[in-house]
């Protein structure tokens, strides 16, 4: 695990976030996410991608989310977790972040299943995929880079994952990814009513995409608020 995070920078940017003011730190991650999130928006309205293109980008933002909690289920130490009677019963602590890893595998896979089924659904309804290979890698980098510099400033920087248990590293993301779901859900019952989807689409979709960006904007601040502070206890 510590070759995998040294491979992936995570040392170099918990040195810059441990240097970092928590605000700046909160400050700069929220900027990066709302600019990753508005990316995929401006390049529907530019015309480099289509609108199938944003909800599967979208969607593979869970794959992404999956790879960033199951870091911090592996990594977390908070107090209290594992409890003395989960000690007793899966032996070491790693060996009890594995199983809790394990169970969220599975069971986020669940949610990105059936995200997964209607976001191509919704790409095929609107026109298929109409962004190029040179669009999809920025968008999908920019997804990616915004998760992964949240992490190593705020959990690894910070030192949430001193003060998080794997519970609480394992619901985190839920919320968020709940929003998403349910902003993919109604676009798809919204784009259904449309006599043209692929020339009428734009502006429901902006509106969708607007909203989960300020949603997940907030989730973001909200993750860092709930993680207790240095000297309380966690929950």
């Amino acid at each position: 695990m510590n070759v995998l995070l040294r491979i992936l920078g995570f040392n170099l940017l918990a040195h810059v976030g441990s240097r970092l003011p928590s605000r700046a730190a909160r400050t700069t991650t929220s900027i990066i996410l709302i600019a990753a999130n508005l990316l995929p928006l401006g390049a529907v309205l530019s015309g480099a991608a289509g609108l199938g293109d944003v909800f599967v980008i979208y969607w593979f933002e869970n794959v992404v989310v999956w790879f960033t909690t199951t870091i911090k289920i592996l990594t977390a130490r908070g107090p209290n977790e594992p409890t003395e009677r989960n000690a007793q019963l899966f032996g070491n602590a790693m060996f009890g972040n594995l199983l809790v890893a394990a169970f969220f595998t599975f069971h986020f896979g669940l949610f990105t299943f059936v995200h997964g089924v209607f976001s191509f659904t919704l790409a095929r309804s609107t026109g298929g995929f109409s962004g190029d290979s040179r669009t999809w890698l920025i968008l999908l980098v920019a997804i990616t880079v915004s998760h992964l510099i949240s992490l190593g400033l705020n959990w690894f920087g910070q030192g949430e994952r001193d003060r998080a248990s794997v519970r609480r590293a394992m619901m985190m993301p839920y919320p968020r990814m709940v929003v998403l779901h349910l902003s993919v859900l109604c676009a798809f019952f919204l784009l259904l009513g449309l006599p043209d989807v692929a020339a009428d689409a734009v502006v429901p979709v902006a509106l969708l995409c607007g909203l989960k960006t300020g949603l997940d904007a907030w989730f973001h601040l909200r993750e860092r608020f709930a993680i207790p502070k240095p000297g309380l206890r966690a929950e």
